[in-house]
């Protein structure tokens, strides 16, 4: 039999580029099982990729699986896996881009129908080789990276690992922000869930209970960000746990204890030090990610000339920077581009497009702001002739209590109607129906409201002569702003 080597038992440091963990890509829980095997493999000083091998007994130990799981399901995951991709976006002259990154180049695994045969435990296992071009979004990495212990995450699912990375690369802030619509393309859902509230309830709900109970973060708060009625972004709030509560997590004793040796040597050796280095993301950090490819690639800045100058500036200047100087280099008007962003970003040079652009956004935030002042009052309005029409319908049913009763036969009578309010309810509308659901049910409430006032026009002839008319004035001009 083979000889089967046990990992160590204390931290497994997993290493990523951030751009790696905000690339576009979906996993599944085997599919992720099986890359942070190969990345627990990986060591600080490699300067190449090697053939990874994953046991599949290794993989079950790790991530406290069952024993009686099939090695099929090592196999068909690498075999999946191969065929997945990241891609990681980036801007080219005012255009957004991708590039895909194949993960794996070969994988060598142990057929089907050898299961059962003598000496089949010594060959569960997998190799995995990586494909080249990963090389630096995960070898040699010394800035804009997040690192986390592998023990945060084994007993999380795949979403919850994405939801967990993409939080940790912010642990020393506390607190991210990320979009609704970001959140979806990065994990590969934006079929799946069309509207927020499922995209909550089956993603993030479920993602930050498992974080909360089985990792070294605790989620405090989330946020929901708002655009008039409508969630377009979630700011979550979090801390590192203490490490006393870790060891009780993890069923350790509440005390002192030397720490195993890291697989990277001079990688500290605590779980402090180790939150430290894995939580870079400042803001010059995020900063220089977002643009290196472009200012350092692309004009030849040096990567050390770029991280000083942002110690002064800001995004806004940066991306303000990048734009002039790209477009100076498309014009050819530039024989030391490096030294023309540097300058540009020093002293704020600008363009005609530029200045073009700075007023067309000053335009839209005056339109936006002007368009929300339209929609508050409009709403406002809306809300006064709702009460004064209710105030009007109150009067109606005390002299008349059989008039509700009235308004909802003709309802029932009038079929597109009656199916119109079918289909926003999910009720079934007949005889038999109690007053009190016409009175609860919003849509069916409006609807003996509308009915009401079409039957006693002369009641409500001071509230359309009061409302209707700037009501139509107000939704008009709402019409013309949003058509721009």
């Amino acid at each position: 039999m083979a000889k089967y080597t046990r990992k160590n038992q204390g931290i497994v440091v997993i290493k990523k580029s951030n751009q790696l963990i905000e690339a576009r890509y979906k996993f599944d829980v085997w599919e992720t099982r099986i890359f942070l095997s190969v990345l627990s493999n990986i060591k600080r000083d490699d300067e190449d990729f090697k053939v990874y091998r994953i046991w599949y007994r290794e993989v079950i130990k790790s991530f406290g699986l069952r024993s009686g799981q099939s090695y099929a399901f090592l196999r068909d995951a690498a075999r999946s896996l191969i065929r997945k991709v990241f891609n990681i976006s980036n801007e080219d002259n005012g255009f957004q881009r991708e590039t895909e990154y194949h993960i794996i180049r070969s994988i060598n695994y142990l057929t089907e129908g050898e299961q059962g045969r003598s000496g089949t435990e010594s060959q569960e296992y997998i190799d995995i080789t990586i494909d080249p071009d990963m090389k630096p979004l995960l070898l040699q990495l010394k800035s804009n990276f997040t690192a986390y212990d592998l023990r945060n995450i084994v007993k999380l699912g795949a979403y919850p690992v994405r939801v967990y990375e993409l939080l940790k690369q912010y642990e020393s802030i506390g607190e991210r922000t990320l979009e609704f619509e970001e959140m979806k393309r990065m994990f590969e859902l934006t079929t799946e869930y069309p509207h927020f509230a499922n995209f909550y309830q089956k993603i993030i709900q479920p993602a930050v209970e498992d974080i909360n109970l089985h990792t070294d973060l605790s989620v405090s708060e989330i946020i929901k960000e708002k655009e008039g009625k409508r969630v377009v972004a979630l700011r979550f709030r979090f801390h590192r746990k203490s490490d006393d509560e870790l060891r009780r997590m993890r069923g350790e004793e509440p005390k002192a204890a030397i720490l195993p040796q890291l697989p990277f040597p001079d990688f500290p050796n605590n779980p402090a030090a180790i939150a430290a280095e894995a939580s870079e993301p400042s803001s010059v950090d995020l900063i220089f990610t977002k643009y290196q490819e472009e200012v350092v690639q692309g004009f030849g800045v040096t990567p050390t000339a770029f991280l000083s100058l942002l110690t002064s500036a800001t995004e806004e200047q940066v991306a303000q920077a990048v734009r002039v100087t790209r477009r100076a280099k498309n014009a050819q008007q530039l024989k030391n581009v490096a030294g023309f962003f540097i300058e540009a970003l020093r002293n704020g040079y600008t363009d005609e497009q530029e200045e073009t652009g700075k007023k067309k956004r000053s335009d839209a935030e005056k339109s936006a702001k002007k368009l929300q002042e339209l929609l508050e009052q409009l709403a406002d309005l809306e809300a006064e002739r709702r009460a004064a029409a209710n105030e009007v319908i109150r009067e109606l049913t005390n002299a008349d209590a059989f008039l509700a009763g009235e308004a909802v036969s003709k309802i029932m009578s009038n079929t597109p109607v009656r199916q119109s309010l079918e289909a926003q309810t999910g009720l079934t509308l007949d005889a038999e129906l109690p007053m009190d659901t016409w009175r609860e049910n919003k849509p069916m409430r409006h609807a003996v409201i509308h009915q009401i006032e079409a039957m006693k026009p002369e009641a409500f002839k001071e509230v359309k002569a009061k409302y209707d008319g700037p009501l139509l004035k107000l939704r008009q001009a709402v019409e013309a702003l949003q058509r721009g």
